[in-house]
C-alpha cells in the first residue's frame, strides 16, 4: 500500500514552516511557543467528509509503542506537517528548498511538546498550546538515537523499520 500524506497535515504545511522558521531564529535547544488554533469550519467539514474526527484521540498508527502523544488528531496533523516540511524542504540552516529533496533530512534534532487545551480569549480562538525546539544534531544526536532500544526507534541502524515504525494499514485516511 503506497503512502499518502495525511490530508489534515497538508492543510497545516504553512503553519509548520512558520513555526520551524521561528525555531531556527533562536539558539538551538530553545523552545518556541504558540497556539495551534482549532480548525475553521471548512477544514473541520472536510475532515468529517474524510471520516476524520479532528478532536479525536491521537490514535497514531504507532500507538502503544512509545513516542509522542499529540493528545488529539488535529495536533498530530501539525506534528506530521512539521516533520514533513523539515525532512523534505528545510535546508538545515533555516531556509527552504524550492524542490523536494531526493533524500530526506534527518529529523532527530526536532522536538515537539503538545501542551494543554486553551479556551478562546476574545478574538484569539480556542486551540492547544504547543512548543517546538531544534536540538543540536550531528554525531552526538546520532549516538543518542543509536543508544535507544529497538522498540523506541522508528528505524534501526540499517534503515529498516523498528518498534515505533508507523503501520500504514492502521491510518484513519488512505
Amino acid at each position: 500500500m503506497p503512502a499518502v500524506r495525511d490530508p489534515l497535515s497538508v492543510s497545516l504545511d504553512r503553519a509548520a514552516r512558520q513555526l520551524l522558521e521561528r525555531a531556527y531564529d533562536v539558539p538551538r535547544g530553545t523552545w518556541v511557543s504558540t497556539r495551534l488554533a482549532d480548525p475553521g469550519p471548512a477544514t473541520a467539514a472536510r475532515a468529517a467528509v474524510l471520516g476524520i474526527d479532528w478532536r479525536g484521540a491521537d490514535n497514531v498508527s504507532a500507538a502503544g509503542r512509545g513516542g509522542l502523544d499529540a493528545r488529539d488528531r488535529w495536533t498530530r496533523a501539525l506534528v506530521r506537517a512539521l516533520y514533513y516540511q523539515y525532512r523534505w524542504y528545510a535546508t538545515g540552516r533555516g531556509g527552504w528548498r524550492a524542490d523536494k529533496r531526493a533524500v530526506p533530512l534527518h529529523t532527530g534534532a526536532l522536538e515537539f511538546d503538545p501542551g494543554r487545551r486553551l479556551p478562546a480569549q476574545g478574538v484569539i480562538p480556542a486551540g492547544r498550546a504547543i512548543r517546538l525546539r531544534l536540538n543540536a544534531g550531528g554525531r552526538a544526536a546520532l549516538r543518542q538515537v543509536q543508544a535507544q532500544p529497538w522498540r523506541d526507534r522508528i528505524y534501526d541502524d540499517a534503515g529498516d523499520p523498528a518498534g515505533r515504525h508507523s503501520k500504514i494499514e492502521l491510518r484513519d485516511w488512505q
